[in-house]
């Protein structure tokens, strides 16, 4: 293990300083939006753009990666991800904001792709789960310290230039590191037809999670802003939704390979209807009820992407790759449109992403409780819940071994 890490320490550092640059960037995006006197729904807009990009850059940049290799490219994204950063530092046109958005959301698509594959290349199937494990705490750690710069007493396009610098600092450790670049990365057909046909609550699973947390990462610091937050609010405010969502999601994932995971799912999203329908009628003031509702709101929302696709797999005679590709895409969809349907709401009532979660999920949670008890599962579990990053499908890739060498359900007892 020690070998294993030492060689992957360069590519653990660059992501680190990469994603609390990133972390930095998801916040003051939608508050400079805000100083710039854009409306809620345009800078939902520019959240939507972000997740088009990132669809588009999943189909794109892996022939990129094929032609040129991952290093140069790697160096490439992070300049294009750069200069997607300071057009919004620079310029007051929506235009010029939605396509830099979409231009950021290509280059993390293909820099998170990079990275994984990277890792999953290094890990050998006795240790991709610690390795996995490390790079999803990683992920949380520095995305979380990137957003609590914004309680530094600097100005918003200050922060632009903090964050900018930690994009190209995240360049030195894998530019000067002497470890192989990754082989091509494999290229996947997306067999939805097939996907859907195997696993209906897994495919809307996903798509109501991409649809209900690409709205809390596009505007929660507008609807943060809008309920009158200080600027160390609004980071705790975006931290504490990321710390529910990190505490809750292993061991109710681990619990969902108990039972029929229709049931977790169900639940999940009734859970989180109840969070929010609570919030709007309770009429919360204080930021602590606050922090309170988006830790259980992060909570039950962010585990459903990772059940949702271990469900999948469950049902699907596709490989895991295959499947996974599938329900990525899918909550990438979902994230497209999550943006700009939160944010119209938001023009009515601060509340608008408790509105659209409780109009959106208790309905789901009701026709998946119905749909679990009307067809019984005839697939018993064989994929256990692997606790994945919402990332490329790399990083399924990355638990691809571990998944396929886990014991049969009937082998570990896992109740159909």
């Amino acid at each position: 293990m020690t070998r294993i890490l030492s060689s992957i320490f360069a590519l653990l550092l660059s992501t680190s300083i990469l994603l609390t640059g990133h972390g930095l960037q998801m916040i003051l995006g939608p508050l400079l939006g805000l100083e710039l006197a854009f409306s809620e729904l345009e800078i939902g807009y520019t959240g939507s753009a972000y997740y088009a990009g990132f669809i588009a850059g999943c189909l794109v940049i892996p022939r990129l990666i094929q032609k040129v290799g991952h290093i140069r490219v790697f160096l490439v994204l992070i300049s294009l991800a750069t200069v997607a950063l300071l057009l919004l530092g620079i310029s007051e046109s929506l235009l010029f904001w939605i396509l830099a958005r979409a231009l950021s959301g290509v280059s993390f698509s293909g820099l998170y792709m990079i990275i994984e594959s990277w890792l999953s290349e290094s890990a050998t199937p006795q240790n991709r789960g610690l390795v996995l494990s490390i790079y999803s705490v990683i992920t949380l750690l520095a995305i979380s310290a990137g957003q609590m710069f914004i309680t530094l007493e600097l100005p918003l396009t200050s922060l632009v230039m903090v964050a900018a610098i930690l994009f190209l600092l995240s360049t030195l450790p894998v530019g000067l590191t002497n470890s192989a670049s990754p082989q091509p990365l494999h290229l996947v057909t997306f067999k939805f037809g097939k996907v859907f046909a195997d696993s209906r609550i897994a495919i809307y699973g996903a798509l109501v999670c991409g649809l209900v947390t690409s709205g809390f990462w596009a505007l929660g610091p507008v609807i943060a802003k809008a309920l009158h937050f200080e600027a160390s609010q609004i980071s705790v405010f975006m931290a504490v939704t990321l710390m529910g969502g990190a505490i809750f999601q292993l061991p109710i994932g681990r619990f969902s390979d108990l039972i029929d995971r229709r049931l977790v799912i169900s639940a999940l999203s009734g859970a989180a209807s109840l969070v929010t329908l609570s919030t709007i009628v309770l009429g919360f003031e204080s930021p602590s009820a606050f922090y309170i509702v988006m830790f259980l709101f992060g909570g039950a929302t962010f585990p459903l992407y990772s059940i949702s696709l271990a469900h999948a797999n469950d049902n699907s005679t596709l490989s895991p790759v295959e499947t996974g590709s599938v329900i990525l895409m899918t909550y990438s969809i979902g994230a497209v449109i999550g943006p700009v349907l939160i944010s119209a709401t938001l023009a009515v009532s601060n509340l608008g992403l408790y509105f659209i979660t409780t109009l959106i999920l208790a309905p789901f949670s009701v026709w998946t409780f119905i749909r679990s008890q009307a067809i019984p599962a005839t697939q018993p579990h064989f994929t256990p819940y692997q606790d994945v990053p919402v990332t490329t499908q790399e990083v399924i890739l990355l638990s691809t071994d571990e998944i396929l060498d886990a014991p049969t359900a009937s082998e570990s007892a896992v109740l159909p």
